[in-house]
């Protein structure tokens, strides 16, 4: 490569400053081509990126010579502000959408150019020497941290809808000073024969990472005030339901109550068609009266709802509860563990085709001074699992699947766990919860 080098005449032209301001440029470019992985695309898109590569190399190039005779120190910095633009050039979204992507696209290029500079110079080598092995280390160097990033952070972005970048603008705006604050720095360090060369661009290293876990790292977390904030509405939404299903469940069965004495009357009246007739009134007077017995009302007004709406579906409903077990759980809590349990399973079961295989079957009983709940359906087709839950199947993956979280949390809150499998064509959920004595349960609450 040495004598190919020599040959085409490229030495000068590699150690010249315009082989560094491209260099830099295909760098950051690289890295924007990644965080855009996810983003949605502006129409043509292929013609725009080809026109902004071009662009962008040219003005990387020509505002870096220009630089040098301005400020030095801007030189390779000024290839950003460029970057930017090209990038909203090409992708949709918003300004902060576009800046988050950016911030997090150069501090992924300096990463790997301060990893890569650090590994060829402990090694020996000037940085951008043709030296074969020096060059394909380096590119083994800058492809390995691109993986990295993306696998810990740039693949986060690919559920978001738009507008992400509004609610991380104080991090981009910290990392972004962050950046600059390297880029300065770094410009009279570069020399591999200083003595502090290695502790500064170690330095530089860490300064990176600290901007890329600011930025991935502030993502995890406002998701989470965002999941948060679903469940909280799921909850006070659930509480609500929860009092009018109780509410109607009370008044339906009085109505039944008072119509089985009126049956027993007409009963005495009444001949044989009659008494058909009034037999199959009692049967359905007493729905109420035959389902949801446990000892749990809060369970009692779930198990009774959920039974008649498997009844409509044509879906088999067992059960075996120890009731008087639960009590040491809050109403809401009850209602929003089984229901979500119960819902998820009723939506399974009733995209299933042959009906004698729609089968939900729910079993509460204790083990000493441990509680076992278990829920099971019949399922077709494959589950996904992720972080041990499974994946929602629906479309929108931003509002939907919390029913599990929701379920999770709640067991956790009970000093709980809870696990989720399906083996043989059977969806489970196992929960083992810690009884708690009526003391223990007052405490938990003051605490």
């Amino acid at each position: 490569m040495n004598l190919l080098v020599s040959f085409f005449g490229w030495s000068e032209f590699i150690d010249s400053n315009i082989f560094g301001y491209l260099f830099h440029a295909l760098q950051i470019f690289a890295a924007e081509v990644l965080c855009g992985i996810y983003l949605k695309r502006r129409n043509h898109f292929w013609l725009r990126a080809v026109c902004a590569f071009v662009l962008f190399l040219s003005l990387s190039v020509a505002f870096g010579l220009l630089f040098e005779k301005i400020f030095i120190y801007f030189r390779y910095l000024i290839s950003f502000p460029i970057s930017f633009l090209c990038f909203a050039f090409c992708y949709e979204g918003s300004f902060w959408d576009d800046l988050f992507c950016c911030t997090a696209a150069i501090a992924i290029q300096n990463l790997a150019y301060s990893v890569s500079i650090m590994t060829v110079g402990i090694l020996g080598a000037e940085s951008l020497t043709m030296n074969f092995r020096y060059v394909a280390l380096e590119c083994v160097i800058y492809a390995s941290v691109h993986v990295l990033c993306f696998f810990l952070g740039v693949r986060k972005l690919k559920n978001e809808s738009g507008d992400f970048g509004k609610e991380r603008f104080v991090m981009t705006l910290t990392s972004l000073i962050f950046t600059v604050i390297v880029y300065i720095l770094q410009h009279d360090r570069q020399e591999l024969g200083t003595e502090d060369f290695l502790q500064w661009r170690l330095m530089f290293i860490a300064y990176d990472a600290v901007t890329l876990v600011m930025l991935f790292g502030m993502y995890d977390r406002n998701n989470l005030r965002r999941e948060n904030a679903v469940l909280d509405l799921l909850r006070a939404s659930e509480e609500q339901q929860y009092e009018f299903e109780k509410l109607a469940i009370e008044m339906v069965n009085i109505k039944c109550h008072d119509l089985k004495h009126q049956i027993l009357a007409l009963r005495s009246m009444a001949g044989g068609e009659m008494q058909q007739s009034l037999d199959d009134m009692e049967r359905v007077a007493s729905i109420y009266d035959s389902v949801a017995k446990t000892g749990c009302k809060p369970l009692d007004v779930i198990l009774s709802n959920k039974y008649l709406l498997c009844e409509q579906l044509g879906i088999r409903f067992t059960y075996m509860v120890e009731g008087e077990k639960l009590l040491f759980m809050n109403a809401t809590d009850i209602y929003s563990l089984f229901g979500n349990a119960i819902d998820n399973a009723i939506q399974a079961e009733s995209a299933i085709q042959e009906e004698d295989k729609r089968l939900i079957n729910l079993t509460v009983v204790s083990r000493g001074e441990l509680l076992r709940i278990h829920i099971e359906n019949y399922c077709e087709v494959p589950v996904k699992f992720k972080n041990g839950l499974p994946v929602t199947t629906q479309a929108d993956t931003n509002n939907h699947g919390f029913g599990m979280i929701s379920m999770k949390r709640t067991a956790e809150r009970y000093n709980g766990v809870m696990t989720v499998e399906c083996v043989n064509k059977m969806f489970c959920v196992d929960m083992i919860i810690p009884i708690q004595a009526a003391g223990d349960k007052r405490d938990d609450k003051k605490k």
